[in-house]
């Protein structure tokens, strides 16, 4: 779901964008690669599941090779509007673009496919190295068998590009040897055998192409290692983008987190809560900025925090344990240091949805550190419409049992990031949810996981909310009781990508007029007045996707 996506991409420094070589490009596709770059993280592309267009689709070589093109396209065009052109663009020259199938086992890249040329001490391309020959496997490159060269433009016999000569035909013919007629791929003197069964051709294609692919196998490791920044080298971006405190470079905690230091003061952003196995606690899952953690008493720091201020979401809590996570399984550590992911037992009490952990002052070797301390953002959720809108409203099929449905119905808002519940002015429990198959797993999991309890659901209501596509015909006003004053308002949209900058917090209403009227001057073309007019944003006065603005001219 879009939720754990987000979840998820506020704890990385890189992505891998995994699409379906047939379906293409879908909406929650869409929605991660805006989100990626909202974060500023570094984008990588697998197109998954190619062996369908072999299989399945039975597309010849060259119509695979531009259904491939498409989709490599299609993301560099979201990502170029998503980022107004200043994303790079993805390419599988750059070794930011793999191609695999997950079902028979195997991924590669241009690079570790040319080594698996290299390492069949293939001559037939003379001194070029491996790096040379990878760089002309992509695009308008052709072979001339005879001429024994590459070409930017067909060649008389040459008339497939170099990735459909040298990728892609090799993998048809492997497959056709598996699920056909007996074939010995050339250059690379393997013998595969017709399979009597399905099953068994099934089991032969995964077998003989993770020998064919076996130098290639890499391919999604050294991808990472070279497009993934180390934590360290990341730290500073992500401060920026993330931390909701003054980036003060004289603050220790600022400095200790920009330069991802074990020995600084202890700061770890917890962004996700996972279930124990019988869902009555969880494991906050964060990211160490700075410091190392061990079990321990600590200061947990909830969203409404505000140094000096608001100091109400603040509870001190103790880790009981501290685990590096490894998939499906974890492994207990006694500490661990700034840059690793940590799973957290012991602290989710206080946690609603996300966290700041920093350490006590009788704890800490650093004086004052917690006071300087500010809470990294809430997640948010732009490019999903901000908030859940389904709504459903529940009721336990035993009165009795209504406490253990309230209990779970807090688990179930700990665990789904997107989740809203809340108790109407009728007393009516009701829950929100982001669509059908999100309300279904939720619900699933309050009966089954973390209530044990059989509830009956109302039918669902959808909240929806309107737009102005054009500016107001009439004008609408408002006067006093004494007819002495008169307000008078018109509505007219705003410029194209303000709203997402409004909701996304890039423009705050805190700015002096100076600065705000010089943002909206540079950026959409607004005249000095108007500029200068902003009364609120909303639909909060401090945030939200519209604008209050004092359109009168001086002499009125």
């Amino acid at each position: 779901f879009h939720d754990e996506s987000v979840a998820a991409l506020r704890a990385v420094d890189g992505a891998v964008i995994v699409v379906d070589a047939i379906e293409g490009i879908m909406m929650h596709t869409e929605l991660l690669l805006k989100q990626i770059v909202a974060e500023g993280l570094p984008a990588m592309l697998c197109i998954s599941k190619i062996d369908r267009l072999i299989v399945e689709l039975k597309l010849p070589p060259r119509d695979a090779y531009y259904k491939l093109l498409s989709i490599v396209e299609s993301v560099n065009k979201i990502l170029a509007e998503a980022s107004y052109g200043r994303y790079p663009a993805l390419s599988p020259l750059k070794d930011n673009v793999a191609f695999s199938s997950a079902q028979h086992g195997w991924l590669f890249t241009l690079s570790s496919f040319a080594k698996v040329y290299a390492e069949n001490n293939d001559d037939d391309f003379g001194s070029l190295t491996a790096k040379e020959f990878s760089q002309r496997l992509w695009g308008d490159w052709y072979w001339d068998p005879e001429m024994q060269k590459f070409h930017k433009s067909p060649q008389g016999c040459c008339t497939d590009r170099t990735f459909v000569s040298f990728c892609l035909e090799p993998i048809y013919k492997v497959y056709t040897a598996c699920l056909g007629e007996q074939e010995k791929v050339k250059k690379f003197g393997y013998l595969f055998e017709k399979c009597a069964a399905s099953s068994e051709c099934e089991t032969s294609a995964a077998a003989a192409m993770s020998k064919f692919m076996e130098t290639a196998s890499c391919g999604l490791v050294d991808m990472i290692s070279k497009h993934v920044p180390s934590p360290e080298a990341a730290a500073k971006g992500k401060i920026s983008r993330c931390y909701s405190g003054p980036l003060d470079e004289s603050s220790l905690a600022v400095q200790s987190m920009t330069n991802c230091s074990s020995k600084g003061p202890l700061v770890v952003h917890v962004c996700k809560l996972y279930s124990s196995h019988d869902g009555n606690s969880f494991d906050a899952f964060g990211r160490i900025y700075s410091g190392t953690i061990s079990p321990g008493r600590v200061k947990v720091l909830g969203e409404a925090f505000v140094p000096d201020e608001d100091d109400e979401d603040m509870a001190i809590a103790t880790i009981e344990a501290v685990a590096i996570p490894r998939g499906r399984t974890r492994s207990n550590v006694s500490r661990a240091t700034a840059g690793n992911w940590v799973l957290l037992r012991g602290v989710d009490a206080t946690i609603a949805k996300s966290a700041t952990i920093v350490a006590l002052r009788e704890d800490s070797t650093h004086e004052g550190e917690e006071d300087s301390v500010h809470i990294f953002k809430p997640l948010r959720y732009p490019f999903a419409g901000g908030e859940s809108v389904v709504k459903v409203a529940l009721e336990p099929l035993n009165p009795a049992e209504l406490p253990k449905m309230v209990e779970g119905l807090r688990r179930v808002s700990k665990a789904y990031p997107m989740v809203r519940t809340r108790v109407e002015e009728s007393g009516e429990h009701v829950l929100f949810g982001t669509g059908e198959l999100y309300m279904d797993c939720v619900l699933y999991d309050l009966r089954h996981v973390y209530a044990d309890v059989e509830v009956k659901v109302a039918d669902p209501v959808v909240a929806f909310r309107e737009t102005v596509i054009e500016t107001s015909s009439l004008k609408c006003f408002a006067e006093t009781a004494n007819k002495r004053n008169k307000l008078t308002f018109i509505a007219e949209p705003l410029e194209e990508g303000l709203a997402e900058r409004l909701e996304s917090g890039q423009v705050k209403a805190k700015w002096d007029k100076r600065k705000l009227g010089r943002f909206f001057q540079s950026q959409y073309g607004w005249d000095l007045l108007s500029s200068r007019s902003v009364w609120a944003f909303g639909d909060s006065p401090t945030c939200g996707t519209n604008i209050l603005l004092d359109d009168t001219l001086p002499g009125e």
